[in-house]
């Protein structure tokens, strides 16, 4: 009989340490939700994702593409007329519609102000710190009260919802 209770409390303990120790129904709902979520939202790789965009500044500078990586936001530029062009580092704003700033890392094919070089269609690059998957638009602005800034561009709400990223 001695045996039978042991037993009987040994199940019972084994019982209650089992149901304490699963996890509860409604978390197996929250995973779910958030595998859902993350299918929404773009990945970025190493492998740049980019997307042609067209935003013209006055005629002259025009917004081609964003490409986005894991490490960066490279933006390519050019201008349809003849421009003396430099990049004003300390003067730069790239901002998403969630409000986040990101910080300028390098250009390529145009210098840093005060040094302009004059060019016309020829493509230039600008890189900042990689932009969030979350972001549906941008703003990439020159402070116009910058040292060095000569018309400075705005290009304001730039839209990524139609983006086909390649």
């Amino acid at each position: 009989m001695k045996g039978f209770v042991y037993l009987t409390w040994f199940m019972i303990g084994s019982s209650l340490f089992f149901f304490a120790c699963s996890s509860p129904s409604t978390q197996v709902a929250e995973n779910l939700s958030s595998e859902t979520e993350l299918v929404t939202k773009r990945n970025w790789s190493m492998n740049p994702k980019c997307c042609e965009l067209k935003a013209e500044f006055l005629g002259v500078v025009v917004l081609d593409q964003i490409c986005i990586t894991d490490s960066e936001t490279k933006l390519k530029l050019h201008t349809k007329d003849w421009k003396r062009v430099c990049v004003l580092k300390e003067g730069m704003v790239f901002r998403d519609d969630l409000g986040t700033h990101y910080s300028f890392l390098k250009s390529d094919g145009v210098d840093l102000c005060p040094k302009r070089t004059k060019m016309k269609d020829t493509s230039f690059y600008l890189s900042f710190e990689s932009m969030s998957n979350l972001a549906t638009s941008f703003d990439l602005i020159e402070d116009k009260n910058a040292k060095h800034a000569h018309k400075p561009w705005v290009f304001e709400k730039v839209d990524l919802m139609n983006c086909q990223w390649k």
